[in-house]
C-alpha cells in the first residue's frame, strides 16, 4: 500500500510543484497590492481603501481555488497517463486487489484536497495579516464551502476517469450532461438576481445599485451557505463511499 501511495505522489509531484509555484507567486503579488493601498504607491490613490476592500473579500477566493485545484491537477493527469502507458493493465499482474489500487488513489486525492485546504487558510491569514484586519471567520466558511463542492467533485472523478480513459473524452462527455444544469443553475441566478434588484429598489432607493442589491443578497446567500456548511461533510462522506466501490468495480472491468 505504502509503494502504490509513494507511487502516485511521486508521478504526481511534477505538475502539483508547477501549481505550488503559481499559488505562491499569486498570494505574495496579492499581498504586496494590498500593502501598497496604505504604505506605498497605491496609498496615493483616493480610492485606496475601496481597493483593499475589495481585494481582501474577493482575493481569498481566487487564492483557495488555485491552491485545491493546483494539488489535485496533476494526480487527475497520472489516471489518463496510467492508461496511455498501460501501467494500469500491467497493475493487474501486480500481487495487489483492486481495492488496494482504489485505496491509495483516494487517500493521495484526499491528503491533496486537505493541502489544498490549509493553504486557503493560509492565503486567508496572510491576506488578513497584510490589511491589518483579524481572519474572517465568514472567509473560513465559504473556503470550506468550495472544499465540499471541489472536493466532492475531484473525488468521484476518480472512477469517471478510468472510465472515460482521456481528460478530453471525460470533459466532453461531462458538458453533454451538464449544459441542462449549468442552464438551469444561470436562469435560477437570473431570477434570483432580478429579485433582488426589485427588492433593492423597493427597499433601499438612496443605496447604490451593487450595495443595496448585495445587501438585499446576503441574507439569502448567507443562508444557503449555512445550511451546506451542515450537509457539506455527509455528502462529501457519502460521496467518498461512493467512489471506493464505484472505482473497485471499474478497474476490475479490465477496461483494456
Amino acid at each position: 500500500m505504502k509503494g502504490l501511495i509513494y507511487r502516485e505522489f511521486y508521478l504526481s509531484r511534477k505538475a502539483v510543484s508547477f501549481m505550488l509555484l503559481t499559488y505562491v507567486i499569486f498570494v505574495a503579488m496579492i499581498t504586496m497590492v494590498i500593502i501598497s493601498t496604505y504604505a506605498g504607491n497605491l496609498a496615493k490613490d483616493s480610492e485606496n481603501a475601496e481597493i483593499r476592500s475589495y481585494l481582501l473579500t474577493q482575493m481569498y477566493l481566487y487564492a483557495a481555488l488555485i491552491g485545491m485545484l493546483g494539488c489535485t491537477y496533476g494526480h487527475n493527469d497520472l489516471i489518463e497517463k496510467d492508461y496511455k502507458s498501460k501501467w494500469q493493465l500491467y497493475s493487474y499482474t501486480l500481487p495487489v486487489s483492486e481495492k488496494k489500487i482504489m485505496q491509495s488513489k483516494l487517500i493521495l486525492r484526499t491528503i491533496l484536497l486537505a493541502l489544498g485546504f490549509v493553504l486557503a487558510v493560509i492565503a486567508e491569514v496572510i491576506f488578513s495579516a497584510a490589511g491589518k484586519v483579524p481572519v474572517s471567520t465568514e472567509h473560513i466558511k465559504n473556503i470550506l464551502v468550495i472544499l465540499f463542492v471541489y472536493g466532492s467533485i475531484c473525488i468521484i472523478d476518480i472512477p469517471y476517469m478510468i472510465i472515460m480513459k482521456t481528460q478530453n473524452k471525460g470533459v466532453a462527455f461531462a458538458l453533454i450532461w451538464t449544459a441542462p444544469l449549468t442552464a438551469g443553475i444561470m436562469y435560477g441566478a437570473y431570477k434570483f438576481t432580478n429579485f433582488c434588484t426589485s427588492e433593492a429598489k423597493r427597499l433601499y432607493p438612496d443605496m447604490e445599485g451593487d450595495a443595496a442589491i448585495m445587501k438585499v443578497a446576503m441574507p439569502y446567500l448567507t443562508k444557503w451557505r449555512d445550511i451546506f456548511l451542515w450537509a457539506g461533510p455527509f455528502i462529501l462522506i457519502g460521496i467518498v463511499i461512493i467512489t471506493y466501490f464505484w472505482g473497485i468495480k471499474e478497474l476490475k472491468r479490465r477496461r483494456y
